[in-house]
C-alpha cells in the first residue's frame, strides 16, 4: 500500500510543479478529493466523540503542511524541495511516534532509518552554489517535512482509534478528506478575490486528477499507518522521492544523474534494513 501511495504522491508533485497557480491547484485538489468521498459519508458511521479531536487536529496540521508545500514549490525546483520535505519526515515522525505513541525501533531499524533519511535528503540536496542560494525554498521544505511527520502521527493515532472503536477505518478516511477541503478554498478565496473564477477554471482538469490521486495515495497511507509502526511506514512512503526525481526528469526535464542512481541504491538498502529487522 505504501509503495503505491509513494508513486501516486510523486505524480501529484509533478502536477503541482507544472501548475501556473499552485495555490489554486492545491485548493482544487482538496475540493475534488472531498467530492469523491461525499457519497460514502452517507454510508459509513459517524466519527465518535473521541475520534473528532484527531480529525480536526489532523486537518489543521494538514492545512499548514499545504501552505508550506505550495511555498516550497513556488520557490524551488521539484528536484530540490521535494526530496528534502519528504526526506526529513521519517526521522521526525520516528521521534513523534516515540513520544506520543510509545513506538520504538531496534538498533537495525534505527540504522536503516538513518541510512534512508540521509539518502533521501542527499537525493535532492543542491549540487552547485547557485542552488544553495535557494535558502527560503529549503526552509519551506524543512517546515513542510515537519508537518508531514506531525500529521502522520496524528492521523495514525486517529485511524487506530477509529478502527478500535468502530471496527473499521473507513469513517476516519472519509471524514479526513471532508474536513481537509475546508481550509485551502477559503485561503484561495481571500487571496484571489475578484479574479477567483478566472483563476480556478484553468486548474479544474489537473485539480480533479490530482484530487483522485491524492485520495487514493493518502487513503492507502492512512490504512497502512493503522497496521504498522509510523516510522517504518513513513520511510517507505518517502520512496516517492525516487519516483518524484524520475518523473521530474521525464516530464519536467530536470536532471537525474549518476549521483542519484547511487543514492537510490543506498536508499533501498536502508529500507531493506528497516523492513527486515
Amino acid at each position: 500500500m505504501m509503495l503505491i501511495s509513494a508513486v501516486l504522491v510523486a505524480l501529484v508533485g509533478v502536477l503541482m510543479k507544472r501548475s501556473d497557480d499552485k495555490l489554486v491547484l492545491r485548493a482544487a485538489l482538496s475540493v475534488s478529493s472531498a467530492l469523491f468521498v461525499i457519497p460514502f459519508a452517507f454510508i459509513v458511521p459517524l466519527p465518535t466523540a473521541n475520534v473528532w479531536p484527531f480529525l480536526i487536529g489532523g486537518a489543521v496540521v494538514h492545512l499548514i503542511y499545504q501552505i508550506f508545500y505550495v511555498a516550497a514549490f513556488q520557490r524551488g525546483d521539484m528536484s530540490l524541495v521535494y526530496p528534502i520535505m519528504r526526506g526529513i519526515a521519517p526521522a521526525i515522525a520516528a521521534v513523534f511516534a516515540f513520544v506520543f505513541l510509545s513506538e520504538t525501533l531496534n538498533f537495525i531499524e534505527v540504522l536503516g532509518l538513518l541510512i534512508t533519511v540521509s539518502a533521501l535528503i542527499a537525493f535532492g540536496w543542491p549540487s552547485d552554489e547557485t542552488d544553495r542560494l535557494q535558502n527560503m525554498a529549503i526552509l519551506m521544505a524543512v517546515l513542510c517535512g515537519t508537518m508531514i511527520a506531525l500529521y502522520s502521527v496524528v492521523d495514525a493515532a486517529g485511524m487506530r482509534l477509529s478502527k478500535s472503536v468502530l471496527n473499521q477505518g473507513w469513517t476516519y478516511i472519509v471524514w479526513f478528506f471532508l474536513l481537509d477541503c475546508l481550509g485551502m478554498p477559503v485561503l484561495v478565496a481571500m487571496r484571489r478575490r475578484g479574479a477567483l473564477i478566472a483563476a480556478v477554471k484553468p486548474q479544474i482538469p489537473a485539480g480533479l486528477l490530482a484530487g483522485l490521486l491524492s485520495l487514493i495515495s493518502f487513503g492507502l497511507a492512512l490504512y497502512a499507518f493503522s497496521l504498522a509502526p509510523v516510522a517504518k511506514m513513513s520511510a517507505m512512503r518517502e520512496v516517492s522521492v525516487v519516483f518524484g526525481a524520475l518523473f521530474a526528469a521525464t516530464f519536467l526535464k530536470e536532471p537525474f544523474g549518476r549521483r542519484r542512481v547511487i543514492l537510490a541504491i543506498i536508499l533501498a538498502s536502508g529500507l531493506f534494513l528497516m523492513q527486515s529487522a
